[in-house]
């Protein structure tokens, strides 16, 4: 890992304050890919952009067409029908001409970390980079709601811990699990006022979603409501977790 060098001193200077040299060279050195480009993924690429990431690489060649420019402020009406990744990354890239950011992940490309956005993307991906070993993570916003799936394989990490006057480091470790089992993993209890209180009712929307791989803007409410459902009792959890209003939600 080289030395943060004088430019890049000065440009990150503030975040650096916050997180130290280290981490801004880990950052620096880091590789992210993104499948599948929707508004999450320009807010997310803006950030990392600006923040001095080592590289970006955007995977998603599909056309931009006219409800791309009501949601994703770098496309413009000259852009219809260009390729989403080679447009995006071109802006991004004027953004902060230290980052490399690209167009179009090759087979030999490897990445430190992987984010599939939109649920059709998450349920192919999350199998395939876990078997590669490399971190994974899902997203995708729906109205005025959205989900993150986050699966850092074995993630160690240091805390600080103070006893008294003194502060001590303490060294611990998270073991993730991967996409398939927590979407079938089984809750603590069947009450559903208590379930209520412990859990957001549009998580288990999002966990049948990401499931079955769905398109929110082609299936309608009612049938994410039947699958939704169907979801809940395949777990033994009682349909009233979910009403129809949390299901409309989803469409505002």
């Amino acid at each position: 890992m080289s030395a943060i060098s004088k430019e890049e001193v000065a440009l990150y200077d503030r975040q650096i304050r916050l997180w130290g040299m280290e981490a801004q060279a880990r950052l620096r050195s880091s590789s992210i890919c993104f499948q599948g480009i929707k508004a999450v993924t320009l807010e997310a690429c803006k950030n990392l952009v600006l923040a001095g990431v080592g590289r970006i690489t955007l995977n998603d060649s599909s056309p931009i067409t006219h409800d791309d420019l009501e949601t994703q402020y770098y496309f413009q009406p000259d852009d219809l029908g260009e390729p989403r990744d080679r447009v995006l990354a071109a802006r991004l890239a004027a953004l902060n001409p230290l980052v490399d950011v690209r167009a179009g992940a090759q087979t030999d490309d490897a990445f430190d970390v992987v984010v599939a956005v939109g649920a059709q993307r998450a349920a192919v991906e999350g199998a395939r980079w876990r078997r590669q070993n490399v971190k994974f993570v899902a997203a995708d916003a729906v109205g005025l709601f959205g989900f993150v799936f986050v699966d850092c394989l074995r993630h160690e990490f240091v805390e600080e811990v103070k006893s008294g006057d003194e502060t001590r480091q303490v060294r611990g470790v998270q073991e993730y699990v991967p996409l398939e089992q927590s979407l079938a993993g089984k809750v603590q209890g069947t009450n559903v006022q208590r379930l209520q209180r412990r859990y957001s009712a549009l998580a288990f929307v999002f966990q049948a979603v990401v499931a079955e791989g769905l398109d929110t803007d082609a299936v309608s409410a009612e049938e994410l409501g039947r699958l939704v459902r169907a979801g809940l009792r395949s777990r033994g959890i009682a349909e009233e977790m979910v009403n129809d209003d949390i299901i409309r939600q989803v469409y505002v």
